[in-house]
């Protein structure tokens, strides 16, 4: 009987151990999944969930601190998940607070990871929407990185290609395997660093230029600075100019006389366009001066033959000695 006794306590205890167990286990899964304790709730929206499930895990700033309530379809761009936060939390969260979607390690469960903002903001309330951002999805690194990959097949075919030109290029090794190439260049090296000194040279002399110009020297700077200058120079530009419309107008007078004279040579009624024009008037003024040339000829010999005459020739003697005398007082 006592031992029958002593087997049901022992039976008891090890019943109540284990129902004590079971809770105390019940308790710990419960917290550690925010099934117990006091909780507020919180909204977000997405446009793809990626495979959200109700009960995955919610963190701020990488602490668990709630689950996943609910997810549900508002529209075909819009999914809205329920948060269930630990109320501890309501102090800490402000409505800035981002909401985005994550992943337990690179291939694990998916997580929405909530990341305080900097900058001034209310704290959080019950039943809030926090702004969302969009999480990069393992599907969108993949055709990132095969959209990578075809990049640099192709870089790198054509970087063969150009690797191939070059080892054919027989100008290319050729200019490579000359020795003359780094004279020359560190001479150009030298001519370039000397046109530009000259160049800077230039400049400044240019600036005094400018300088003395702006201030009055030389005889640009008296031109443009002195106004008595500027005057006399517009007062000679007119006299130019009117220089130039009277040689104008001249112009015109002379062609004006040329055109008559040369109407008048031509068809005028004249004894020069006779004499020109008409054969016989011509002829019979050569055969005039040929007379007078003739006739001129026995004057002269006549006038030789009156001074040897010893009627006239005091007379010439007379005129003679004159003119000496005349030319000896000059």
């Amino acid at each position: 009987m006592a031992k029958q006794i002593n087997n049901l306590v022992k039976l008891g205890i090890f019943v109540v151990s284990g129902i004590l167990i079971l809770i105390i286990a019940l308790f710990l899964i419960g917290k550690n999944q925010h099934l117990i304790g006091s909780h507020f709730p919180l909204r977000t929206h997405f446009s793809n969930v990626g495979g959200l499930r109700t009960g995955n895990n919610v963190r701020y700033a990488g602490i668990e601190v709630g689950t996943v309530k609910s997810i549900e379809i508002m529209n075909d761009t819009t999914i809205e998940v329920t948060m269930m936060i630990g109320r501890e939390l309501k102090s800490v969260i402000r409505k800035n607070a981002q909401a985005s979607l994550g992943a337990d390690g690179l291939m694990g469960n998916k997580v929405v990871n909530i990341m305080p903002v900097t900058g001034p903001a209310e704290l959080i309330s019950e039943g809030d929407l926090l702004p969302s951002q969009r999480s990069i999805e393992f599907d969108d690194i993949l055709r990132t990185m095969a959209s990578t990959v075809d990049n640099i097949n192709y870089i790198s075919g054509n970087l063969k290609e150009t690797v191939s030109k070059v080892n054919n290029s027989k100008g290319l090794w050729k200019l490579l395997a000359d020795t003359s190439l780094a004279t020359n260049l560190r001479r150009a090296s030298h001519n370039l660093e000397r046109a530009t000194l000259n160049a800077e040279k230039m400049t400044v002399d240019v600036r005094d230029i400018i300088a003395d110009v702006k201030s009055g020297k030389g005889p640009a700077g008296t031109i443009l600075r002195d106004t008595a200058m500027a005057v006399s120079l517009k007062a000679s530009i007119d006299q130019l100019q009117k220089i130039a419309e009277d040689a104008g107008i001249l112009a015109v007078d002379l062609d004006s006389m040329v055109s008559k004279i040369n109407n008048d040579v031509q068809a005028g009624p004249g004894p020069v366009n006779l004499a020109l024009k008409d054969t016989a008037v011509s002829g019979n003024i050569r055969r005039t001066l040929a007379h007078v040339e003739k006739g001129t000829a026995s004057f002269n010999e006549n006038m030789e033959a009156l001074k040897h005459n010893f009627l006239f020739r005091g007379y010439f003697k007379k005129q003679a000695k004159e003119k000496a005398k005349t030319d000896q007082n000059k």
